[in-house]
C-alpha cells in the first residue's frame, strides 16, 4: 500500500480491528492478516503471509472456489457464508465469513472478514434442545396451551392436561371458545377479560378438574394465548397439608413439653415456660448455667443418679433418648420425665449444641405404678393375687441353688368362711378378709409372699426357711385363725383355717408341680379334719390318690370330647311272672382309653364325682342311649313293634341341676323316645340330698311316662321315712345285703323288710349284685321280683340288648 496519511490510517484500523481480516491475492494466498485473525488462527503473522494458502484455513473451499470468486469479482463478490475454519494446531471452528473484492494500484485483492461462531451455534443447539424438550413437557406434562383468535375461536389446543377435560390435543381448534365452555360461566368470564386485554392468572374448575390459568393477551395479534396447568392433586396435597398442618399446630399449642437448648460448652441458653415449671428455676437466673448440673436425674428402678446427658450427646453427635427419670426439682419436689436429646447441628453439620425435650410423666408413671400395683394384687386385702404370686414362686424356683436352704409353700384355705358370706353376706366376708390379712402379715418376714389366690384360699412362700421353721409358722397362723373372734353386727363366728405345706427343693421342680401338691396337701387337711396342718409327703399314697384323680379330669374331658365313653348293658332278669314291659336293661359305660383299652367305670367315676364332671358325662349317656333307641326303632319300624325298655343311671349332680329336666325333655322330643321306654336310676343318697329338686324332677318325668328306680336302696339314712314320699317304681337293694344273703341272717332280714316295705308302697323289688344259685334261691323265696348280677349275665354292648325278644340272649 503506498505511503500515504489515509493508508496510514486505514492500515491502523485494520491492525486494531476486533474482528479478524485477510486480504488473499487472486490466487488465494494471505498477503495480509490483523493481530485479530492471527490470535483467533495461531499464527504469526510472518507464519500467516508466509505461505499459508486460504484453503489450508477454509475447510470447505478448494481452489476452483477461489479462483471463480476472484475472476469474476464484480458478479460474485461480495459474498457471505458460513464454513469451518482450522487453526494451526489443528483444531476447528465454524466460522461466519464476510468476503468483498478490493482494487489496489489497479490489482484486485479480496478481503476476508471471519469469526468464530461456536457460541452461537452452541446456543442454537441449546435452543433446539429446549424447544425438543418444551414440545416434550407441553405434550406429557399435566398443562394446556392454547390460544384464542380476537374472535374467540380457539388457534392452539395442546398439552397432556387436555385429557383430564376429556379432550385430544387440537380438537377444539376452529370451534368458539363460548361453546366448548358454555356450561362455566367463569372460564367465559375469564376469556372475555382476556380478550379485552387484560393479562392476569386465574384459577378455574373444569369437570372436577382443577386449572391455574394464565392469561396473556396478544396485543399485535388480537387475541389472546393461554397456558393451564392441571392443579388437582396439588390443591388436594395442599388440603392435605392445610390440615396436617392444623392439627400440628393445634397439637404444638397445647402440649406441655419442656425445651431447653445448649451452646456446644452445655450451657443453657434457652428455657421455655414448661421446662421452667418442670425444673422449678428462672429462665434468667439459670441462664449460662450448665444444665447437666441443672437437671438431678434419677433412674427410676435402681434409684441410681443419671450423670451428663448433654455431654453423653455433644460426645455422640447423636440422638439418646432415655427412659422415664425423677427428676428432682430446686424447691425439692420430683416430678417424672422422659428425656430426648438431640444435636443442634448448622447446614455444614456443625455442632451448635443441643436440645433437650422433657416430658412429663409424672401423672402417667404414677398410673402405671398404681396399675402395675393393682394387677399384681388383690384390691380387697391388698396383698399380692394368684398371678403375682405365681411368679415369684417361679422366680425362686428358678433362682434356688442346691446348697441353699429350701422354700416352703402354703397352701390355706379358710374353713366356716361360707357360712359367714351365706348369712352375713360378702360385706362380712370382705371384712374378715381384710381383718385376718393383716393380721397374718405380722406373722412372716418382709421377703416372704403372702397371696390372696381366690376366695377364701390364700398362699404363702417362705424363701429359704427350713421345714421345721416353716411348721412352726403354720402353727402360729393356725392359731391366729383360732384366735381371731369375728363379730358382725352382734354376732360372734369362729373361723379355722386348713393348711398344705409343700417343701421346695430346687429347680427340678415346676410351678404347676408344687401348686398342684400345695393343693392336694390342703385338701388332705380338709379331709381329715379341718383346721389343721398337712405336710406333702412324696410317699404319702393319700395325696398320689388324690392326684391321680386330678389326671383324670383331663382325661375324662378329652374323652367326651373324642366321643370314648362306649354303652353296655346288663339285663334285669324278672324272678317270677310280671309285667312284660317292666323287663329291662341297665345301661351302663365303660371308657376306652388313648390306647385302647376298656376303662371300668370305678376307676374314673371318683374323679367325676369329685370334680363335678357327672353331669356332662350323664349328659353324653342320656344322648348316646336315646340315638341307640332311636336307630333301632327306626330299623324295626316296619316289624312288630317291641320297644326295649332301658334303666339309665342319674348322679347326684345331675339332680342339682335345674337345667336337667330341660334336657331330658328335650332330647325325648328330639329322638321322638316314648317315655315309657326309659327308667331313671337315682341313688338313696342322691334322692336324699337333693330331696326337693328330686321330687320335682321325678313328678315331671313320671307324669310324662317315664319310671323311676331308687339304686343302692339301704345304703344310706333315715331310708323308710323319705322312701314313702320319693314318688318312684323300683326299690333296688344295695349289693351289700344281697352278696351275703345265703349264710347271713341279718342280710336275708334286712332284704326282706325292704322287700316287704316296697310291696306295702305299690313297689317291685330288684336286687342287684346275684353271684351264686344259693343267692337266686334265697331271694325267690324271699318273693324278690327282679335280679340282676354276674351270675345271670355279663354286661355286653348295648345295642345287643336291643334286639328283638326273641334274638336277644338273657
Amino acid at each position: 500500500m503506498p505511503d500515504h496519511p489515509d493508508t496510514t490510517r486505514y492500515q491502523r484500523i485494520f491492525e486494531q480491528a476486533p474482528e479478524a481480516h485477510l486480504v488473499l491475492d487472486r490466487r488465494g494466498g494471505i498477503v495480509a492478516g490483523n493481530q485479530a485473525a492471527c490470535e483467533l488462527l495461531g499464527y504469526t503473522r510472518a507464519e500467516l503471509t508466509g505461505g499459508v494458502h486460504i484453503t489450508d484455513l477454509d475447510l470447505q473451499a478448494t481452489q476452483d472456489d477461489v479462483d471463480a470468486a476472484h475472476s469474476d469479482p464484480d458478479n460474485r463478490l461480495p459474498a457471505h457464508f458460513e464454513s469451518r475454519y482450522r487453526r494451526r494446531d489443528g483444531s476447528e471452528f465454524p466460522a461466519e465469513v464476510h468476503i468483498n473484492a478490493i482494487r489496489t494500484d489497479g490489482e484486485i485483492e479480496v478481503f476476508t472478514t471471519f469469526r468464530d461462531i461456536t457460541r452461537e451455534r452452541q446456543s442454537e443447539q441449546n435452543l433446539r434442545r429446549l424447544e425438543t424438550q418444551l414440545g416434550a413437557t407441553v405434550r406429557h406434562a399435566p398443562l394446556i396451551l392454547f390460544a384464542l383468535d380476537a374472535n374467540g375461536r380457539f388457534t392452539l389446543s395442546e398439552g397432556a392436561g387436555l385429557h383430564a377435560l376429556g379432550l385430544s390435543p387440537g380438537e377444539v381448534v376452529g370451534r368458539d371458545f363460548r361453546e366448548v365452555y358454555a356450561d362455566h360461566p367463569d372460564t367465559l368470564a375469564a376469556a372475555e377479560r382476556a380478550l379485552a386485554g387484560e393479562a392476569f392468572q386465574f384459577e378455574d374448575s373444569v369437570n372436577g378438574t382443577h386449572l391455574s390459568v394464565s392469561w396473556i393477551p396478544l396485543k399485535d395479534s388480537d387475541g389472546v394465548l393461554g397456558v393451564a396447568w392441571d392443579i388437582t392433586s396439588l390443591r388436594a396435597a395442599e388440603a392435605a397439608t392445610g390440615a396436617e398442618r392444623d392439627r400440628l399446630l393445634t397439637t404444638l399449642q397445647s402440649i406441655s413439653d419442656g425445651v431447653i437448648t445448649t451452646d456446644t460448652a452445655g450451657r443453657l441458653t434457652y428455657l421455655n415456660p414448661a421446662a421452667q415449671a418442670l425444673l422449678g428455676v428462672d429462665a434468667t437466673a439459670a441462664q449460662g448455667q450448665r444444665v447437666d448440673e441443672l437437671l438431678d436425674l434419677e433412674d427410676t428402678r435402681t434409684g441410681a443418679s443419671v450423670h451428663h446427658p448433654v455431654e453423653q450427646c455433644l460426645k455422640l453427635g447423636a440422638s439418646t433418648e432415655s427412659p422415664e427419670r425423677i427428676l428432682h426439682r430446686a424447691d425439692g419436689a420430683i416430678r417424672v420425665v422422659r428425656m430426648l436429646a438431640s444435636p443442634l447441628q448448622r447446614p455444614d453439620r456443625a455442632s451448635q449444641g443441643v436440645v433437650i425435650v422433657l416430658h412429663d410423666h409424672t401423672e402417667l408413671w404414677q398410673m402405671t405404678q398404681q396399675l402395675n400395683h393393682q394387677a399384681s394384687h388383690d384390691d380387697l386385702t391388698g396383698l399380692c393375687n394368684r398371678r403375682e404370686f405365681e411368679r415369684r414362686l417361679e422366680e425362686a424356683l428358678r433362682t434356688l441353688q442346691g446348697d441353699q436352704t429350701p422354700h416352703v409353700v402354703f397352701y390355706m384355705d379358710l374353713d366356716q368362711f361360707k357360712i359367714i358370706n351365706d348369712t352375713c353376706g360378702h360385706q362380712a366376708g370382705d371384712e374378715l378378709l381384710r381383718e385376718l390379712s393383716e393380721r397374718l402379715l405380722h406373722l412372716i418376714r418382709e421377703n416372704d409372699t403372702l397371696a390372696r389366690l381366690g376366695g377364701d384360699e390364700f398362699g404363702l412362700l417362705l424363701c429359704h426357711c427350713p421345714l421345721e421353721r416353716a411348721e412352726a409358722i403354720a402353727q402360729r397362723i393356725l392359731e391366729t385363725v383360732q384366735a381371731l373372734r369375728f363379730q358382725w353386727e352382734g354376732r360372734r363366728f369362729d373361723v379355722g383355717v386348713s393348711i398344705g405345706l409343700v417343701p421346695v427343693g430346687g429347680p427340678e421342680q415346676t410351678l404347676p408341680e408344687v401348686l398342684s401338691q400345695a393343693d392336694s396337701a390342703c385338701y388332705a387337711a380338709k379331709e381329715n379334719g379341718r383346721n389343721r396342718i398337712y405336710v406333702w409327703q412324696p410317699t404319702d399314697q393319700a395325696l398320689r390318690r388324690r392326684r391321680g384323680e386330678m389326671e383324670w379330669v383331663g382325661r375324662i374331658r378329652a374323652a367326651l370330647d373324642e366321643g370314648r365313653f362306649e354303652l353296655f348293658g346288663q339285663a334285669v332278669h324278672p324272678l317270677g311272672p310280671t309285667d312284660p314291659d317292666l323287663a329291662h336293661v341297665e345301661v351302663l359305660m365303660r371308657l376306652r382309653d388313648e390306647e385302647d383299652r376298656l376303662i371300668p367305670p370305678g376307676t374314673f367315676i371318683p374323679a367325676a364325682e369329685r370334680y363335678h364332671l357327672m353331669p356332662d358325662i350323664d349328659r353324653h349317656v342320656i344322648d348316646s342311649a336315646f340315638a341307640m333307641l332311636s336307630r333301632h326303632r327306626a330299623a324295626h319300624a316296619d316289624g312288630p313293634r317291641c320297644d326295649p325298655t332301658v334303666a339309665i343311671n342319674l348322679s347326684g349332680q345331675s339332680l342339682a341341676q335345674e337345667s336337667m329336666l330341660e334336657f331330658v325333655t328335650e332330647r325325648l322330643q328330639h329322638y321322638a323316645i316314648p317315655p315309657q321306654c326309659i327308667i331313671f336310676e337315682i341313688t338313696e343318697t342322691a334322692a336324699i340330698s337333693h330331696h326337693e329338686r328330686a321330687q320335682s324332677l321325678i313328678r315331671t318325668l313320671r307324669y310324662m311316662g317315664c319310671r323311676f328306680s331308687l339304686d343302692d336302696f339301704g345304703s344310706g339314712l333315715s331310708s323308710f321315712g323319705y322312701l314313702k314320699n320319693l314318688p318312684v317304681d323300683f326299690i333296688k337293694i344295695d349289693g351289700s345285703f344281697v352278696r351275703d344273703i345265703a349264710h347271713n341272717a341279718v342280710d336275708s332280714a334286712m332284704v326282706t323288710a325292704i322287700h316287704r316295705v316296697g310291696h306295702v308302697l305299690g313297689l317291685r323289688t330288684i336286687a342287684e349284685c346275684v353271684e351264686s344259685e344259693a343267692t337266686m334261691e334265697r331271694l325267690r323265696e324271699i318273693g324278690l321280683d327282679f335280679v340282676q348280677g354276674f351270675y345271670l349275665s355279663q354286661p355286653t354292648p348295648l345295642e345287643q340288648h336291643l334286639e328283638p325278644a326273641d334274638n336277644a340272649s338273657h
